[in-house]
């Protein structure tokens, strides 16, 4: 059996919320689980975390989810902490310099099919 191989965590990154409102609020409240009063509130705290700690396709969807309704969001990698670009494919050039795992085991520096 071939060893299993832990990979980063994933946080996801709001740096601006645009002006969508309440669909912005819906996207957040889907994502987080959070009532409508405490995603407007996470809103209001830009730039923050909206999701901390999940894997790597989850992250990328909630960023596609949230740009996709005006706000401006971002991967980051808890390994290595590289900010990542959605818009990046692959996500990022350069490799992950995680002392945990080697560059191309990062999910952030596969290409995207």
């Amino acid at each position: 059996m071939g060893e299993m191989v832990e990979e980063p965590d994933f946080d996801v990154l709001l740096s601006s919320s645009g002006d969508r409102g309440i669909v912005l609020v819906q996207a957040v409240r889907s994502l987080t689980g959070l009532s409508a009063w405490r995603s407007k509130q996470l809103l209001q705290a830009t730039p923050t975390t909206v999701v901390d700690g999940t894997w790597f396709e989850a992250a990328t969807e909630a960023v596609r989810r949230l740009n996709a309704v005006g706000a401006r969001a971002d991967l980051l990698c808890r390994w290595c902490e590289r900010v990542i670009s959605s818009e990046d494919c692959p996500v990022d050039a350069d490799l992950c310099s995680s002392p945990f795992l080697s560059p191309d085991g990062c999910p952030a520096s596969r290409p995207r099919a």
